[in-house]
Order: structure tokens, then C-alpha cells, then sequence
């Protein structure tokens, strides 16, 4: 089906179509040459996903302070699976493991099958929510960048999800958007931007619920899980996760997409890679206040919050992409310019693209993405004009 009858999107869709194809066709792949619980490579099936189902197991045996102490947690995860299994940690504050804790009572594979599909259909009901039409919301769970999402047994389908409804919904519930905003706070890194929209809006409703779900969340977890857990999140879980980041080596490299990584990968200093990092994170939030306080239609500001929020931060992957394919499938679908078009196939491609980047020590993400956010910026107002408005309108 079609995402528009614009007939200068058809080679780009079609492009689109291929580079998807290509990318569930190495998904499947992976999937194939698993054997039982563990890849090709000795890691879990389904990689990051182990990382929650061991937390679950923590839960349900009543060792929730273990679930943040690397050297317990990696000890569970080798008696649950291998002897020899790679190191896991876990990186997340007390708050989602509300998400992890269904998964304590059962087996690996199960498990992994019913977290992607909760995935797969909390992304389709955003997305349903978010496009006017069924066929850009198919196309966007096509999208390379949900393959990878699947492959890498992430949250980036719940994140996209989150981001995209509380954007479309801002203006129209604006508490119903604080809410997803709050709960996206799981991952806070991801919503960096978030409160700069809000406030360039003076969506106030917005932010003093986005404020309340966090506390919200934060007191129940406290109630569920007990303080202990926060303290070992703060003391060991965090110090962990900063080390990984300034010291760390291995494939998660190749996924991330931050100047700081960059920076890493060229082999600059961790601290001197997070001084490359601010710019960065200053023009994304430049770009946001400007986007957010123009007249722009509610898919431009989103567009820019997507991009630009991914530009600001230091910590983001491949599988936080799938935002990105959702800018990218409004791009295809307008009767736009040249650049419009590239710029949706580079979007699309993107969560693929980075890896082999990265891989070569060419990282080229950041500046990619502050490419787009400058293009972004400059056509917001052409963006914006009726015809285009009536092309993307919110769903009513």
C-alpha cells in the first residue's frame, strides 16, 4: 500500500522498500543460525533482551539488589545460560524493572517472542495514532531500523513509540502527553530535549505531568522494589555504565551514533570526547527551541525533536532509530525537493548505515544528523505550508 499518491515519492519508496527488504533478510538470518537460547556468537538470542529476562529472574527470587551489581548479575546470567557467556550488565534506574518483572517466571525464548511483540504492537498503535493513513504506519514497521530494534532485543520500539504519541498528542492532550513523557524517563538520555519543546510551547500541563508520572514512578519502584535498589543503581549500576562508555571497546561502538562516540572511535580522549559531544547538544537544543516556538505543523517539531534529540545526547544506539524512519516516511511521502528525498533515504538507512561506518573508523553520525537538523531548520517554513499541513495532518 502506498504511502502517498505523491507521484515523485515512488523511487524513493521504492528504494526504501529494497534497503528494508535487505535489512529484515539479515535479521532473519541471525535468527536462523541461532541454536536454542544463544546466537551464532555465544551471546544471548535476541542479544539485550537477556539483560530484562535475567532482571525478571532477579525479581521474582527476591535478589533485586543483585540486578545492579555487575559481578552478581553477570554470575546469573552464566548459571542461566553458558559458562562462558559474554558480559552483560544492567544499566536501568529501579523504574523499569516494572518492565522486567513479568519476565521472572518464564523461559528465555517464550519470553523473548512475547517482549517483541509487545513491542511490535504498543509501535503500531503509536504509530496508528501518529499517521494518517495505515500505509505509512506499515511502512515504518517495515523499517530498517525496527529490524535492528528486533535483532538487538531492545526497547527502541516502546521509546518510538512513547516519543512519537507524546509529541502528536502535546498540543491536543497535552497531560496524556506528559504522562508518556514521564514514563519515557527510563531512559532519560532519549528525551533530553523534551522539556526544551515543552517550554518553547509553554505547554505547562505538559511538563508538570511529565514531572509527576516521574515521581510517581520513582515512589512506586521505591515501594515494589525497596531504596536499596536506587542506592545500588546510583553506587554501582551508574559507575558501571560511565566506565563502559569511557573506557569500553567492543561492537556496541559500532551502534552508537553520539559525537562522544566519535570522538572515542578516533581515539580521543573520554574527556576530550565529551567536550566534541557539547556543541552538539547545544545546537540540537537551538533547533528545538527554534522549531517548537515557529508555526510549524506538529510533524516538523517532531521531526526536529527526533533528529536534533539524537544529536544532543552522548548515549544513543542504532535501535533508538526508529523515530528517525518515522521523519524518514514523512519525507518520502511530501511532493518535496531533491534534498527531501535523499534526505529520507539517508534516515532509513541510517541504523545500517552507522555499523559499517563505525567499523571502519569513519563516524560520520553525528555530522549526518546535524545535516539534517540545518536542512530541517531551513525548510520548516515550506514544511508548514497548507498544502503540505493537509498531506501530514494528525490523525483525528
Amino acid at each position: 500500500m502506498p504511502v502517498t499518491a505523491h507521484p515523485t515519492a515512488s523511487h524513493t519508496l521504492a528504494l526504501l522498500g529494497v534497503l528494508s527488504a535487505l535489512s529484515w533478510g539479515l535479521a532473519l538470518t541471525y535468527f536462523a543460525t541461532g541454536h536454542g537460547n544463544l546466537d551464532a556468537t555465544g551471546h544471548a538470542l535476541g542479544r539485550d533482551f537477556v539483560n530484562l529476562w535475567t532482571a525478571g529472574h532477579l525479581v521474582a527470587d527476591g535478589r533485586v539488589a543483585a540486578i545492579f551489581d555487575p559481578a552478581q548479575f553477570g554470575a546469573v546470567q552464566r548459571a542461566l545460560l553458558s559458562p562462558n557467556f559474554p558480559l552483560h550488565f544492567w544499566s536501568y534506574p529501579p523504574t523499569f524493572l516494572f518492565a522486567a518483572a513479568p519476565f521472572g517466571k518464564v523461559s528465555y525464548l517464550p519470553g523473548f517472542i512475547l517482549w517483541s511483540l509487545a513491542g511490535f504492537v504498543a509501535l503500531a498503535a503509536a504509530a496508528r495514532t501518529f499517521f494518517p493513513r495505515w500505509g505509512q504506519a506499515a511502512w515504518l514497521l517495515t523499517s530498517p531500523a525496527v529490524a535492528v530494534n528486533l535483532v538487538l532485543g531492545q526497547n527502541g520500539a516502546f521509546t518510538a513509540a512513547l516519543i512519537m504519541s507524546g509529541c502528536i498528542l502535546m498540543a491536543r492532550r497535552p497531560a496524556a502527553s506528559g504522562a508518556l513523557f514521564g514514563v519515557l524517563t527510563f531512559k532519560p538520555h532519549l528525551g533530553l530535549l523534551a522539556p526544551i519543546a515543552m517550554l518553547a510551547q509553554r505547554r505547562w500541563t505538559t511538563v508538570l505531568i511529565a514531572g509527576l508520572v516521574t515521581l510517581a514512578l520513582a515512589g512506586l519502584s521505591v515501594v515494589a522494589f525497596g531504596i536499596d535498589a536506587w542506592r545500588a543503581f546510583v553506587q554501582k549500576a551508574l559507575p558501571m555504565q560511565a566506565a563502559m562508555m569511557e573506557q569500553g571497546q567492543g561492537p556496541f561502538q559500532w551502534m552508537m551514533t553520539s559525537a562522544f562516540m566519535a570522538g572515542r572511535l578516533l581515539g580521543i580522549s573520554a574527556e576530550w570526547s565529551m567536550v566534541l559531544q557539547v556543541p552538539f547538544t547545544l545546537a540540537g537544543a537551538v533547533f528545538v527551541w527554534r522549531a517548537w516556538r515557529s508555526d510549524a505543523d506538529a510533524y516538523v517539531k517532531f521531526s526536529m525533536l527526533a533528529v536534533a534529540g539524537l544529536m544532543a545526547t552522548p548515549q544513543a544506539f542504532n535501535y533508538d532509530m526508529i523515530p528517525l524512519a518515522a521523519v524518514a516516511v514523512l519525507l518520502a511521502g511530501k511532493d518535496g525537493s531533491l534534498r527531501d528525498r535523499l534526505t529520507s533515504q539517508l534516515l532509513w538507512a541510517l541504523p545500517i548505515l552507522i555499523m559499517a561506518l563505525n567499523v571502519i573508523r569513519l563516524p560520520l553520525a553525528p555530522l549526518i544528523l546535524l545535516g539534517i537538523a540545518v536542512h530541517l531548520d531551513r525548510t520548516r517554513i515550506a514544511c508548514a505550508l497548507p498544502e503540505s499541513r493537509n498531506a501530514i495532518a494528525p490523525a483525528k
